[in-house]
């Protein structure tokens, strides 16, 4: 398959990020080996980029920094400071693109952008939502991960900095600290008000 149609298979599936199955299984390309040789071929050609190993990003519709992280590690989903961010809850904008996972912790480096995955026990995996072809934290998850990784002195924030007023929904808020069974974040629960 020439690289024009390549272009145009790629385009058509909506996708804005790859993994090497994907290219061989959307250019049907039996061979792991031949799939391979097309992705360099694609990459040299300016069409891909690759991001790390194995995960490559179409050049003429970028995906979004948070659609990266999702892929960069999965499974994982935006939260933290990022997201208290991207719903208006911290003016600051964040030098890293922050995300919880279940796996282990780790820093991502790619293009100047740092992409964090702070580890999440699987029992507090939970309450996110796909939105613009990223998972993210609701309102409330996202401020609930963020004091639960205060409390554990994992990030640090200054509360007077948060802006909740007609963001977060109390109820579900309290909902969510119920979940959580870490001592000290019932302690810092407790002099927290929303």
């Amino acid at each position: 398959m020439k690289n024009t149609e390549a272009i145009q298979v790629l385009q058509k599936s909506g996708k804005r990020i790859f993994t090497l199955a994907d290219v061989k299984k959307l250019l049907q390309i039996e061979k792991d080996n031949s799939a391979y040789k097309k992705v360099e071929s694609l990459i040299r050609n300016k069409i891909l980029s690759r991001t790390i190993k194995g995960i490559y990003i179409i050049n003429m519709i970028p995906a979004s920094d948070f659609e990266l992280a999702n892929i960069l590690c999965r499974p994982s989903y935006i939260s933290l400071l990022s997201a208290l961010n991207y719903y208006g809850m911290l003016v600051q904008a964040p030098y890293e693109i922050t995300s919880v996972t279940p796996r282990l912790s780790k820093k991502i480096n790619i293009k100047d952008k740092i992409f964090r995955y702070y580890h999440l026990n699987t029992d507090y995996f939970f309450d996110y939502k796909k939105e613009n072809n990223f998972l993210i934290a609701s309102p409330e998850k996202a401020l609930v991960d963020t004091l639960f990784f205060v409390s554990l002195g994992r990030i640090s924030i200054e509360f007077d900095e948060l802006q909740l007023s007609g963001i977060i929904n109390q109820n579900r808020f309290k909902e969510l600290c119920k979940k959580i069974r870490h001592p000290v974040f019932k302690s810092i629960i407790k002099k927290f008000s929303v």
